[in-house]
């Protein structure tokens, strides 16, 4: 579904104007998504790499050693995966156009060791909750996450919203 360019509300395909603000729709330039007029937009470019790791907790560490650590977490510039399984391979994505919020969690253990569990809160169906566990430097990885999201956002001309 589009969303409109004045206040961000979602409106239903073909509508002439906003239900939130009324602001006219242009329905031609809205069944593409824009982007801005300056520079390259990631959402039309090729998508980059821009974070990946593993589980890094003390069970994990061991599980390393020998092979069986295979949980992998990717953020790129326009979505974020995790691939697990030995085996039998299964693979969650979430498009950062898609992603709400995040949230990180550090017991004093995970302090001492330098890692934490982030939580990524998303629109999609699927999975509505990501976790990213045990991760090293999850503060750093959490803002390399948020500035995906907002560039991907910005770039296709979507802006943030709160209903107050």
């Amino acid at each position: 579904m589009p969303y409109c360019t004045s206040c961000g509300a979602e409106y239903k395909q073909g509508a002439k104007f906003c239900g939130e603000c009324g602001a006219g729709t242009d329905t031609a330039a809205s069944a593409a998504p824009r982007r801005p007029a300056g520079g390259s937009a990631s959402g039309g470019g090729p998508e980059t790499e821009l974070w990946q790791g593993k589980p890094a907790g003390l069970s994990d560490r061991l599980k390393g050693l020998i092979g069986l650590n295979t949980t992998r977490y990717t953020i790129t510039s326009q979505r974020i995966m995790v691939k697990t399984g030995l085996i039998g391979k299964d693979l969650e994505e979430i498009e950062l156009l898609r992603v709400n919020d995040f949230s990180v969690d550090q017991t004093l253990p995970d302090r001492l060791l330098g890692i934490g569990t982030l939580t990524v809160f998303s629109d999609d169906a699927s999975s509505p909750q990501l976790l990213f566990r045990k991760i090293r430097k999850v503060l750093t990885v959490k803002d390399v996450l948020r500035k995906a999201v907002r560039d991907e956002k910005t770039a296709n001309n979507i802006s943030y919203r709160e209903q107050i």
